[in-house]
């Protein structure tokens, strides 16, 4: 695939007057309005360089986002630092980093006692359609790993969660070539495929779907589960709601393929991004309706796994079955 040239502030321009017209971005759109954190340290700079690959295909707008953090209480701050004077130099860490990693980007720095809850409030005013953030400061190179904030957006984002692998900013990537999905058939994985089809097809990408049979199910929830279905009608039926969901994409030319595996679902998906430039994850069943939730396999991939993450929040329709075996 040629890579594609860089978006002019024209074409930036055009896909927010489109977004902005449009409301906030549906789940089958790819990202037009992208919000980065950054935090000063490299895992900011990694989140960065993810936030402009992904808004690279559509010339989204990116905007990087820096939380200046308020204290609790005034009395426990050592000479009574100004507050502002901090503030200062937030704003100019924050332009140093655009200068060097995105010169198109907006900025912005909330001021807010929790990290999150800024961040969570600047998506929120801003329109964002996805947040990028990096991973925590102890992961190894190359290896997504949930740090502090990340933890603490799930169940409050309403938006999709994007998280970049330590060391992403010397990587070099300038385009994602293959992109990875797991689904299962729910609601939660549908709403998955739905932007993994949306940004494989604007980036001109390779789309991976992986279904995952998880054999780790307790034996006798296993006979029960094959006399009321079998495993075979269970792949047929997931097979025939795949052919709805991708007639569309390879109508349109984007190339796809499709496997069924039978395992750990968090190995055999772990397996998948090692082949991969992005994995899309959807939210666990738990999870409130129109939020970014993980359950015990999410929480798993994103433990070391060896690629850009993205997790889905749960379709606002869905008042379905809380809980499948495979649900991540």
């Amino acid at each position: 695939m040629n890579s594609l040239p860089p978006p002019t502030p024209e074409r930036r321009r055009a896909s927010v007057r489109r977004s902005r017209r449009s409301g906030r971005a549906k789940a089958c759109s790819a990202p037009a309005l992208i919000g980065v954190g950054v935090d000063g340290t490299s895992s900011g700079c990694d989140a960065v360089v993810l936030g402009s690959l992904l808004a690279l295909p559509t010339a989204a707008e990116l905007m990087l986002i820096a939380v200046a953090e308020e204290p609790l209480m005034q009395v426990v701050l050592p000479h009574e630092m100004d507050f502002r004077r901090r503030e200062q130099q937030t704003w100019a860490m924050l332009a140093q980093t655009r200068d060097s990693l995105a010169p198109d980007a907006r900025i912005v720095v909330e001021s807010d006692v929790l990290i999150w809850r800024a961040l969570r409030h600047v998506v929120r005013r801003e329109h964002r359609d996805l947040l990028v953030v990096g991973s925590a400061r102890d992961a190894d190179d190359r290896r997504v790993r949930l740090g502090r904030s990340a933890r603490e957006l799930f169940s409050h984002l309403e938006c999709p969660l994007a998280i970049a692998p330590s060391g992403m900013r010397n990587r070099g990537t300038s385009h994602v070539k293959r992109i990875g999905v797991g689904f299962d058939g729910e609601p939660e994985s549908r709403a998955a495929l739905g932007l993994a089809i949306a940004i494989a097809s604007t980036a001109g990408a390779h789309l991976h779907i992986r279904s995952v049979a998880d054999d780790q199910i307790p034996r006798t929830l296993r006979a029960e589960e094959a006399a009321l279905e079998g495993d075979t009608i269970v792949a047929e039926r997931v097979t025939s709601l795949l052919e709805r969901e991708l007639a569309g994409a390879r109508a349109i030319g984007t190339r796809t393929h499709v496997d069924f595996v039978s395992g750990d679902p968090a190995e055999a998906l772990k397996a998948l991004a090692t082949q991969i430039d992005l994995l899309v994850l959807g939210s666990d069943q738990s999870g409130l309706s129109g939020r970014v939730q993980l359950g015990h396999t999410g929480h798993a991939i994103l433990h070391d796994a060896p690629c850009p993450t993205l997790i889905v929040p749960r379709p606002r329709a869905h008042t379905g079955p809380q809980r499948n075996a495979a649900a991540l």
